[in-house]
């Protein structure tokens, strides 16, 4: 008792005058907000997009 967590409010009943706190859910939030802000690893370029402009050259050149 007596230990502080950090936590997102899932649902607040006013009836059953229950409110019910999640970790995870919280984790999940500032995990969508950083890559709202950031972006992801996954959002930069593919090989595809470094590659594709010297593989078409290449191609070109072969077909000449």
């Amino acid at each position: 008792m007596g230990n502080k967590v950090d936590g997102r409010v899932t649902l607040f009943d006013k009836r059953a005058r229950k409110v019910t706190v999640s970790i995870k859910a919280r984790e999940i939030a500032e995990e969508k907000e950083a890559v709202a802000q950031y972006g992801s690893s996954d959002a930069g370029a593919t090989l595809g997009d470094i590659l594709g402009s010297v593989l078409k050259r290449a191609t070109e050149k072969k077909k000449k």
